[in-house]
């Protein structure tokens, strides 16, 4: 951390960072993240500074949190002109944030974070841009720490800000808010001041001005090297601890085709406490908002319910966790519904669902007849098939006439007696003709398409998971 760059100027340390941590290369298109304050005006001028020696291009953005008014035209006019005078666009985007904060019952600082998080994003995506620079320093490295142990956190809490996550990058975390203020003192460059820093009555301002320089002053002179000390070296052990957690997760997590996660509970109760939490956190992580983790009371109900082999938990996000038999089974309570054409001789990729289905028109004498229990190929009699046909999820009341059966049966009893549980169904899917249920994908056909001595024509139908998608979910 500090310690380690020390005797370097602030641009060597950021310039060290960057290298260090690969948060930047040669040709990146980098989208900052602006406020008019010195960090993020330092950043645009130190990443202004390096476009020619690392073929940067850079886009900047401001966004008005209509908390206070006419500060916000300020700073908007000044980003803008200092944009102007770097030649680089700036996009400005503006959002009532104490309304939303009304509306979606959050915070005010909680819900301008997730709304400048998630305008960031917008902006990378529709740019196209590479990465988003966000002017994090390391004092804000130690109110983050602090901030977090007075609220309670385990282990990954006390990471603080992490360098890189997903497009954003960090690149000023090894330095201090003294020394790029004295970067900017020495450029002659003039920035904003946000006077809402100096009330204490939000939560990190009252760390910043109150907190920390009392601990200074009465405990420990040192405390910020001594906080980030403690992230170097948990970072490290993180590191080795991730590893472990990997080939875990090889061993009991997978994911179904319509993206729910599996825990097998055999091997993960087997597990020892600390690495059961943290299995649990790398599947909870996807319910949670922004990526932020789950709450360790979470965690323990998950817990609790995966050794009773039974039952469900609600969990935050619109999210369940449900044991299905030997596996927990965590997944979003609104179903998947889709409903596509299918056309013979044309691939159907099935948005919502990691699979695909193909299918074609063959003679009957190309074709070999073996049936398997629920096979991911079928072969069926064209001419009793009614077009068009189409691909749906599996609806309430479904019914047809299983291969060899003399009635018809309601699919969802029909999946019932094979052992087949709800949470999985809404993730099943059924190819109809006009007449309703020719195959009950992946498990059943219905007999009056089979194949027989008569038939002329055959249309295969096929489906793949598309496995790749569902390692990168993992």
């Amino acid at each position: 951390m500090l310690a380690y760059y020390g005797g370097m100027s602030m641009l060597q340390k950021v310039r060290r960072t960057v290298k260090d941590r690969g948060l930047l290369k040669t040709g990146d298109s980098v989208l900052v993240a602006l406020s008019g304050g010195p960090d993020s005006v330092a950043l645009l001028r130190v990443l202004a500074g390096w476009r020619s020696s690392m073929k940067l291009q850079l886009a900047a953005v401001y966004v008005n949190h209509g908390v206070r008014k006419r500060a916000a035209r300020q700073e908007e006019r000044f980003c803008r002109s200092l944009c102007d005078q770097l030649g680089i666009s700036l996009e400005i985007v503006s959002e009532d944030i104490p309304a939303r904060a009304a509306l979606e019952k959050k915070g005010l600082e909680e819900a301008a974070r997730d709304f400048r998080y998630a305008a960031l994003e917008r902006v990378a995506q529709e740019r196209h841009l590479d990465r988003i620079a966000l002017g994090h320093h390391a004092d804000d490295q130690v109110e983050t720490v602090i901030f977090r142990l007075t609220r309670g956190t385990g282990r990954s809490g006390l990471l603080g800000i992490p360098y890189r996550r997903g497009r954003i990058v960090r690149p000023f975390l090894d330095v201090g808010k003294s020394e790029i203020l004295e970067y900017l003192d020495k450029c002659g460059q003039s920035f904003c001041v946000d006077k809402s820093n100096r009330e204490s009555k939000f939560r990190r301002n009252y760390i910043r001005n109150r907190l920390l320089p009392a601990l200074r002053k009465n405990l420990n002179p040192s405390i910020d090297q001594a906080v980030l000390n403690l992230v170097d070296s948990l970072e490290a052990e993180e590191t080795h601890l991730e590893e472990i957690t990997d080939r875990a997760a090889q061993r009991c997590l997978s994911v179904t085709v319509g993206g729910k996660l599996e825990l097998d509970l055999k091997r993960f109760t087997g597990y020892d406490k600390w690495l059961r939490r943290r299995l649990l956190r790398r599947c909870l992580k996807v319910t949670c908002p922004g990526g932020l983790a789950p709450n360790k009371r979470t965690v323990e109900r998950l817990d609790r319910q995966a050794h009773l082999s039974s039952g469900a938990v609600s969990l935050p996000g619109g999210f369940r966790a449900v044991v299905a038999g030997p596996k927990l089974v965590v997944h979003k309570t609104s179903a998947v519904k889709i409903r596509e054409r299918l056309e013979p001789g044309q691939p159907l990729h099935l948005e919502g669902l990691h699979m695909s289905l193909s299918s074609r028109l063959v003679a009957r004498r190309e074709v070999r007849l073996i049936r398997k229990p629920r096979a991911r190929k079928v072969v069926l009699d064209w001419d009793r098939v009614q077009p068009p046909l189409e691909v749906r999820t599996l609806g309430p009341g479904d019914r047809f006439r299983p291969l060899g059966m003399t009635g018809h049966k309601k699919a969802g009893d029909y999946l019932t007696d094979r052992k087949v549980f709800r949470v999985y169904r809404d993730e099943i899917t059924v190819v109809c003709d006009k007449k309703g249920i020719i195959w009950l994908v992946g498990y059943e056909l219905a007999d009056r398409v089979k194949v027989d001595k008569n038939t002329r024509k055959v249309l295969t139908i096929a489906y793949t998971v598309r496995r790749k998608e569902i390692i990168a979910a993992v």
